[in-house]
């Protein structure tokens, strides 16, 4: 909050819109878990109220979106047991696997003398985040080249509206991949992070992005695959 109001999270604004929504849900069920012994908990409505203005707000600056319009592409109907809550929702498919889904609400704020206190901290950022995957890969998303053949650097820009100052004439190659994958970051290799910065002619060639997806899958695979 700033000057008693809700306001949104800034070191959430590069994060996808299912990593904002489970932040908060996280966090506030974590809250609620460890009050569900207080006679009082329903007083907990404030603080949600509070958490889901900052929340819409933080998803409305990122997708450059009114707070209302932000419930109208979200807003959902959050079923636990026989109580229907209103929330939001957010579900990323996933090609032969079940959807991702990240909801905001469906939490009581009732008093349960039956509840079971835990009050152990769990870490909330226990997977990686999108980037950390991505630079783990160790794949230059432009030209393909690995960490096996290159350095791997990260190239951002400030804001993706610098992504549309290339009009009147085409747009390099690395814009646009950047503007369709709606991101600030690409991960390259250093000739390429070398090329962009100086504004040269990319020296190497641009491979597909759907072969950048494949090498990045392969090589995340391999990687977990070798941590467990």
């Amino acid at each position: 909050m700033k000057a008693g109001k809700a306001i949104q999270r800034a070191e959430l604004l590069n994060e996808s819109d299912y990593t904002i929504i489970t932040t908060y849900q996280l966090e506030f069920r974590g809250i609620a878990n460890y009050y569900h012994l207080a006679y009082n908990m329903h007083t907990l409505d404030q603080l949600k109220r509070v958490t889901e203005h900052s929340l819409t707000k933080t998803l409305a600056n990122k997708q450059k979106l009114s707070v209302p319009k932000v419930y109208d592409k979200y807003r959902a109907e959050i079923v636990v047991g026989d109580t229907t809550y209103k929330g939001l929702r957010v579900t990323v498919p996933r090609e032969g696997k079940e959807p991702l889904v990240a909801t905001w609400g469906g939490i009581a704020l009732t008093w349960d003398i039956q509840a079971a206190l835990e009050d152990q901290p769990q870490r909330l950022w226990g997977k990686r985040t999108e980037l950390e995957q991505r630079l783990l890969a160790q794949v230059c998303e432009y030209c393909g080249a690995t960490r096996l053949t290159d350095d791997i650097e990260v190239h951002h820009i400030r804001a993706l509206k610098d992504l549309t100052k290339y009009t009147g004439r085409e747009r390099p190659e690395w814009v646009k991949r950047m503007a369709a994958r709606h991101r600030k970051t690409m991960v390259l290799c250093r000739t390429c992070h070398q090329d962009i910065t100086n504004g040269h002619p990319m020296r190497r060639q641009s491979i597909k992005l759907k072969d950048v997806l494949a090498m990045q899958k392969a090589r995340t695979t391999i990687l977990e695959s070798r941590v467990q």
